[in-house]
């Protein structure tokens, strides 16, 4: 009994699975015909295509850079140890050249300088005094020279005459006495007036030490004088240049000690400072047109030119990058992480642009105003080489086409300049595009059999007892 329902259950997968592989059969010839009379039917390839219009074509160096002022200045004092009384400004003022910035503490510098006026006083006072008392010295030798040169010339010339007149009597002890005295009157004479010659140098010498002295003593009180008032001067603060303030490293009450107080900005003009990659750099000139845009002014495009160029390298800011790109549709490359300095200045300044704010810019390299322009993908060569647009005498590229030989003007990613007489604007230019029907329609007709004959599978599996099953066995798509 158990033999006669085995081979009859054989019989029935047998005839299972002959039915399967019937209606297989079928199916994959019923798609295959199917296919073949699409085929058939297929209608004309239709091509995309573009109205040919006149436009303005840039190709630019992209770069992003940050608005900075037309230039910056940080106020310090050259003074240290000063108590700070009052910052007289607050961040965002705007300030003349000349106005007071802070107000230091003066009261110790005041008295310095008190002190060091009455030092100068002194020594004005002191220096007049020696000088008097050393010329009147002076004065008092020469009036002794004087005194003395007469009494010792009267002396002399009593003794030439008691010798003389002992000449005359011509007694010899006693014109040799006159004489020894005469010549006796002479020696005290020569050697009392170097004395007395000797006193005057030496109160002239103490007269030029007196002045000196004098001199010295009033000059140094002067130099503590002129300190004193400097470091005074010092602790006054002005704003060096109209601008805003755009910092305050102090407050009131500190100690200063030196460095930074505050920082001021001219921004009656603005700059943008950025980086261009090697890639780009050699195309980078002073004087190049740059068009900026930030999100303060929204759309509205700022003109400015390239001042500097730097000539090495530098690494970039995380605000600074620069990129390729050429717009009528505008492109771009990414940039390197290092590249050179630039910096461009605004030719107008505009009330909305603040410090800080991150500026798109597009240094101009290239341009070409109302020209005809076409994608880069319609242009083509003929088998002379020469280049080719095709354009539409139908409606959507489905009647006719024929070909125009141009001549490519300026070029960028997305559009090319053409040239040529018989362009006219409004021509449908027609751009190819590739077909992929036919690879779909045999990739569905391959997977219904792999399905199939997949299904199969499992079912010859599942024949075997179970483990094999329907399913594992019916996977035809992977």
């Amino acid at each position: 009994m158990k033999q006669k329902l085995k081979k009859h259950r054989k019989k029935i997968v047998v005839i299972a699975v002959i039915l399967l592989l019937a209606i297989a059969v079928v199916v994959i010839i019923g798609k295959v015909k199917n296919g073949q009379t699409k085929k058939g039917k297929q209608e004309p390839q239709k091509e995309n295509t573009v109205s040919l219009e006149k436009m303005d074509l840039t190709k630019s160096i992209s770069a992003t850079g940050t608005i900075e002022s037309k230039e910056a200045r940080e106020v310090s004092a050259n003074v240290n140890g000063v108590t700070i009384n009052k910052v007289n400004v607050s961040v965002g003022d705007e300030v003349k050249k000349g106005k007071s910035l802070i107000t230091f503490d003066e009261t110790d510098l005041q008295e310095s300088l008190s002190e060091a006026k009455d030092s100068l006083s002194d020594a004005q006072s002191e220096g007049a005094s020696s000088i008097e008392k050393a010329q009147k010295q002076v004065s008092d030798a020469k009036s002794e020279y004087a005194d003395v040169k007469s009494e010792e010339n009267s002396k002399v010339a009593k003794a030439k005459k008691a010798y003389e007149e002992a000449k005359k009597s011509k007694q010899k002890e006693q014109i040799s006495q006159a004489k020894t005295e005469y010549e006796n009157a002479v020696s005290t004479r020569k050697s009392t007036l170097k004395q007395s010659k000797s006193s005057i140098e030496q109160a002239q010498e103490a007269l030029d030490t007196a002045k000196s002295n004098a001199d010295k003593s009033i000059k140094e009180a002067k130099k503590q004088v002129t300190q004193a008032q400097e470091s005074l001067d010092k602790c006054a603060v002005t704003a060096p240049m109209d601008g805003i303030v755009t910092s305050i490293s102090v407050q009131e009450g500190d100690t200063y000690s030196g460095g930074t107080i505050l920082q001021i900005e001219d921004v009656s003009g603005y700059t943008i400072s950025t980086s261009v990659d090697e890639y780009d750099i050699s195309n980078v000139k002073v004087g190049q047109k740059v068009i900026v845009l930030t999100e303060a002014t929204d759309e509205d495009e700022l003109e400015g030119e390239v001042t500097f160029v730097a000539p090495s390298t530098e690494s970039s800011s995380g605000s600074s990058s620069s990129q390729s790109g050429e717009s009528g549709a505008m492109t771009s490359s990414s940039s390197s992480s290092s590249g050179y300095e630039v910096q461009i200045a605004l030719k107008n300044a505009d009330e909305r642009l603040k410090l800080g704010l991150t500026a798109r810019c597009s240094i101009v390299e290239e341009e070409a105003a109302d020209v005809f322009a076409v994608p880069y993908d319609a242009i083509s060569q003929n088998t002379n080489g020469e280049s080719v647009i095709n354009v539409s005498d139908g409606e959507n590229g489905s009647i006719s086409k024929k070909q125009i030989v141009v001549t490519k003007g300026m070029e960028s990613d997305y559009y090319v300049e053409v040239q040529s007489d018989k362009l006219t604007e409004g021509m449908k230019v027609i751009i190819p595009t590739d077909s992929t029907s036919d690879s779909t329609s045999e990739e569905s007709g391959n997977d219904s059999l792999g399905g199939l004959l997949g299904g199969g599978g499992g079912m010859q599996g599942g024949s075997g007892g179970g483990p094999g099953g329907g399913a594992p066995g019916g996977g035809g798509r992977p």
